[in-house]
């Protein structure tokens, strides 16, 4: 399983050899700082129609138990970054803190004079993407109605839209789906709920695999709803 949110560029691809070239320019190891952060140029990646990825890494302290005592050291976190080569670059979900550094440092790669944003996904958006699905798996909503829970979550093994459940909750407010996206040629389910959050399920999902996906649905399901005028917004193009 992989976690992605997605970033919106000005342009709709890059040269990989500048791609490459920034990520050299802003690598973790040049950094003398006690703990470092930055891309990990080892890790690039070119896959096919000019796809890219690479990771961002950075150091951070933990305490490690010995039979001497508890000790501190170092240890290094790592976030996927793809170049979707379509006007997107998919980041890994992280917190928010780690999320600005990674945003921070994407400007840097582009040499971008811009304060990269996550796209967000409202009521509106999630209801798109369920229309646009083939099969709606799971849905988790917070009823409207006093009388009913605060929260309720459903799932089926066919299509949840076929249930007695979709009749009674798919008028409440949706904060996050899980759906069956048809024609694709990756065999992934994928989930998206309100933060911006795409989730790719499945095993050990080669790289090619997630950046083939992930562009899929930036060209499919997100950019075809989008206000070319929403640059660094939330979607809010759906109609």
């Amino acid at each position: 399983m992989a976690s992605y949110k997605i970033v919106e560029l000005r342009d709709e691809s890059i040269d990989t050899e500048a791609i490459e070239a920034g990520i050299e320019a802003t690598s973790a190891f040049n950094s003398d700082a006690d703990l470092r952060s930055g891309m990990l140029p080892q890790t690039f990646t070119e896959g096919a129609d000019g796809l890219c990825w690479a990771e961002y890494g950075r150091e951070t302290y933990y305490d490690r138990s010995t039979l001497e005592g508890t000790k501190q050291t170092k240890r290094a976190e790592r976030y996927a970054v793809i170049f979707l080569q379509n006007g997107y670059v998919a980041i890994a979900k992280a917190t928010k803190e780690v999320e600005q550094e990674v945003l921070t440092t994407l400007a840097a790669v582009l040499d971008e004079d811009v304060k990269f944003e996550t796209v967000e996904f409202d009521e509106e958006d999630l209801r798109t993407v369920i229309e646009e699905s083939s099969r709606v798996q799971r849905v988790d909503v917070n009823p409207s109605k006093r009388e009913r829970p605060d929260h309720v979550s459903a799932q089926d093994r066919g299509d949840l839209r076929d249930t007695d459940w979709w009749e009674q909750y798919f008028g409440d407010p949706f904060e996050q789906i899980r759906v069956d996206l048809p024609n694709r040629n990756i065999e992934v389910e994928v989930g998206f709920d309100d933060t911006g959050r795409i989730t790719l399920y499945g095993r050990e999902i080669q790289m090619a695999i997630q950046a083939e996906a992930m562009r899929y649905l930036t060209d499919e399901i997100i950019d075809p709803y989008r206000s070319p005028s929403n640059f660094q917004e939330t979607l809010g193009g759906y109609k």
